[in-house]
């Protein structure tokens, strides 16, 4: 969507760690030891709609949509956020704009 290239390098999350706690010295660090250890776990949930549906009342899990809220497909947003970003922005792909 937004046309850019960014690079990705894998890092060992022993390494990770490492990096985290020398940014952690500054101020307003960019990663910490706490936020590797949370982005190198999966987050899949562990029973399918149908199943929290059929969980009784007094031990449930709560999901969205036991509040009313209605999950949106990424596809439908994501241009209306990241169009911005991209080189030329908006009109970078439509003729006679530049």
């Amino acid at each position: 969507i937004t046309g850019q290239q960014t690079p990705q390098v894998d890092v060992p999350k022993e390494v990770a760690v490492h990096m985290g706690k020398g940014f952690n010295l500054f101020g307003s660090p960019i990663m910490t030891p706490d936020m590797v250890n949370l982005w190198s776990e999966d987050f899949i949930p562990s029973m399918t709609q149908e199943e929290y549906d059929a969980q009784p009342t007094s031990e449930k899990n709560f999901t969205m949509k036991d509040f009313g809220v209605e999950a949106t497909p990424i596809e439908k947003v994501a241009f209306s956020y990241l169009h911005r970003f991209r080189e030329g922005g908006h009109f970078a792909l439509a003729k006679g704009y530049h």
